[in-house]
């Protein structure tokens, strides 16, 4: 019955995919990355760049150029919604975590799968690699952090602390700690060597969706039910100040590669570019019809994507705060 299910699934999301194309197709020229037949769930670029990685409600990863915003991969083995994808230092290998309890470590060259990672007893709902590329850390709906060896698939250690689904994980810039947020409210601290926990950050009211490291390692950034972006210096362990405008929960964030801003995008279907020296917005851009999901930076900076329940990715010029509308 799984395969044949699986087939019917491809066929389904490849009928949606060919109808949002057709739309696209009759619609004005944009740089929207349209393809996808589900919620897009995550949106990682490329280190140098020039690809961009989504994951989606639709099972599958899709791999586009950034430039042309032309697909270049559909990958598809995973049999549930692909909640996660991270580019390996490099950018020609991707690691990706679904609701079918699996990672799958990618050859982005090739398209396929290189093996999977299996030991999660529920839905992975996020993923993160180690700065040196050696480890990935998964975040499960069994209460529980994952760390991962690349090179053979080993499940080095189980991580438990958290009293509810964990939806978040990222590794600090040195690698030296993991950091990991849930449904209960927490953001924990790791260190990655040992597995040996550290300080538990409290000041989100209810779960805890996303988190973002700074890129010199000081900051995090989470993601609340609560309506709230929270900025907390890690070196003090402490919260600087809650970022207030979002109307309904806030589901996804990241650290402008300079890490004097920050995007953050939830149920209200708006992107926020915030200032975080001054914690306002200093942006707010719209144009998803529905609840946003992902949000990402370009390495340079200038561009901000966005991903969501619309299934479409949007680029954003972010000196202007509009879309873009070509290729950039």
């Amino acid at each position: 019955m799984l395969p044949r299910f699986r087939r019917l699934a491809r066929i389904a999301c490849a009928t949606v995919a060919l109808a949002a194309a057709a739309l696209v197709a009759a619609a004005p020229a944009a740089a929207d990355l349209v393809g996808h037949g589900g919620i897009v769930k995550s949106i990682a670029v490329s280190p140098d760049g020039r690809r961009v990685l989504t994951a989606s409600f639709d099972y599958t990863l899709r791999l586009w150029d950034l430039a042309s915003q032309h697909p270049l991969r559909e990958l598809n083995e995973h049999f549930a919604s692909a909640n996660a994808a991270r580019f390996l230092p490099g950018g020609r290998q991707a690691i990706s975590a679904s609701d079918d309890k699996t990672l799958i470590l990618w050859n982005l060259d090739s398209g396929e799968p290189v093996r999977p990672f299996k030991g999660h007893e529920a839905n992975v709902a996020s993923v993160a690699v180690s700065p040196d590329g050696l480890m990935a850390a998964s975040a499960g709906w069994d209460r529980t952090v994952r760390l991962w060896r690349l090179a053979d698939g080993a499940l080095l250690r189980t991580l438990q602390g958290h009293e509810g689904n964990v939806n978040a994980v990222a590794f600090t810039p040195d690698g030296k700690r993991l950091i990991s947020a849930g449904y209960d409210a927490t953001i924990r601290l790791w260190e990655a060597a040992s597995g040996e926990a550290g300080a538990v950050l409290r000041g989100h009211n209810f779960g805890v969706n996303g988190i973002a490291v700074s890129p010199d390692g000081t900051r995090l950034l989470s993601a609340g039910v609560d309506e709230t972006v929270r900025l907390w210096d890690l070196a003090g362990e402490r919260e600087l100040r809650a970022l207030l405008g979002h109307q309904g929960f806030v589901i996804a964030v990241a650290f402008a590669p300079d890490g004097r801003a920050a995007l953050s995008g939830g149920r209200d279907g708006k992107l926020r570019l915030w200032d975080l020296e001054a914690g306002k917005p200093s942006r707010t851009m719209e144009g998803h019809a529905k609840a946003i999901w992902a949000v990402a930076f370009t390495p340079d900076g200038r561009l901000g994507l966005s991903g969501g329940g619309d299934e479409v990715v949007k680029l954003w010029d972010l000196a202007t705060g509009q879309p873009v509308a070509g290729p950039p």
